[in-house]
């Protein structure tokens, strides 16, 4: 009997495939880690020229509506003069206040300190006294953890300061950055016509053209409704003499740009300083009632009224991007980390390859 040696054919399908496609996998997985190493590497080295370059950008989607018909009236020129000069202003006149209201702070803080340890020794003799020696030991050790937090907090003021101070440095860059983004987008659409033809450049303004609309639309209705949420919080506090209520306010505004942990931050902050700052129990008491009613109000009703599903991202999706950005550029990433995401998920919906990630950002 002739016994012959199995053939290639007579291997199971694709057998002999396999290893070049497990090459091509690990290569590939290989390339995609190689990139996004090096982009980390790229974002943090030049965090300091694209993060005013970002701000500018997102100014501009709000300035240029009324720069076009500002220029109904003026010159163009003159109109990017004028509304650079003043968006500008406003925002070094904000950082002022933020950098003068966090060095009084910092002043503030050793009062605020001793003030803070006294409620919280007064809360732990009451839980010798009152409470099952079980239960008054596990508070005994809450206690001694909220005395380590509270030494932490000057460097959380310090690092409020140094955030203010660094912010007024960049706006140098961003009025830079504005001026010239004014100047040129007028002639954009020319330029890609003109260096891409026929559908291609066709396909690439219509990308542009939806960036443009969802970020004008998402600013627009974002501005508003921190406008809503932080001028009341403000008066709340004013009126009732918390301390740095301008300051609080303008945290309130710029942290509602942040989904979920933002309003939270903007809420706890004021309402913990009241209780340090004031002797009696009362008008914190009342101070924490408004503004959560504030927020509530805010994060249920109006925003959703207003914004309705306008970014379109799955709540895991905005997690990630806030804790990717913020980690990268801190702050001011997480301030960016929605408009960025947004702008990447239309660019992934217009191209054919990456349409499935796109629908996977999706919220639905």
């Amino acid at each position: 009997m002739n016994e012959s040696l199995p053939s290639s054919d007579d291997q199971p399908n694709g057998a002999s495939s396999h290893p070049w496609k497990d090459r091509i996998g690990l290569a590939t997985v290989a390339a995609c880690l190689i990139i996004a190493t090096a982009a980390w590497y790229l974002l943090k080295e030049f965090a300091p020229l694209l993060r005013p370059l970002l701000l500018a950008v997102f100014l501009v989607y709000i300035i240029l509506p009324i720069h076009r018909r500002l220029t109904r009236r003026i010159p163009a020129v003159a109109s990017i003069v004028v509304l650079a000069g003043a968006s500008v202003g406003l925002l070094v006149l904000l950082a002022l206040q933020m950098v003068g209201s966090a060095a009084e702070l910092k002043e503030d803080m050793p009062r605020f300190i001793e003030r803070t340890q006294e409620i919280i020794h007064g809360a732990e003799t009451y839980y010798t006294e009152h409470l099952p020696p079980w239960l008054a030991g596990e508070a005994s050790e809450v206690a001694r953890g909220q005395h380590l937090s509270v030494s932490r907090l000057r460097e959380v003021v310090a690092t409020l300061a140094g955030a203010a101070t660094d912010t007024l440095s960049e706006m140098f860059l961003v009025a830079i950055y504005l001026i010239f983004l004014l100047m040129e987008a007028g002639g954009a659409p020319q330029r890609i016509q003109s260096a891409f033809r026929g559908d291609r450049a066709d396909r690439i303004l219509a990308v542009v053209a939806n960036i443009n609309d969802a970020m004008a639309g998402y600013l627009r209705v974002k501005i508003k409704a921190s406008l809503l949420l932080a001028v009341p919080a403000t008066i709340v506090l004013w009126a009732c003499g918390v301390k740095f209520a301008l300051m609080w306010g303008t945290l309130t505004f710029l942290l509602n740009f942040i989904p979920y942990l933002g309003s939270v931050i903007a809420c706890s902050g004021p309402i913990l300083l009241a209780f340090v700052q004031m002797d009696s129990i009362g008008t914190p008491i009342l101070v924490t009632v408004l503004l959560v009613t504030i927020h509530t109000l805010s994060a249920y009703l109006i925003e959703p009224a207003m914004t309705g599903k306008a970014v379109g991202l799955s709540p895991l999706i905005i997690l990630v991007a806030l804790s990717f950005w913020g980690l990268c550029w801190g702050l001011t990433g997480m301030l960016l980390a929605v408009p960025l995401t947004v702008m990447l998920k239309i660019v992934l919906e217009n191209i054919a390859f990456t349409q499935p990630f796109a629908r996977l950002m999706a919220e639905r």
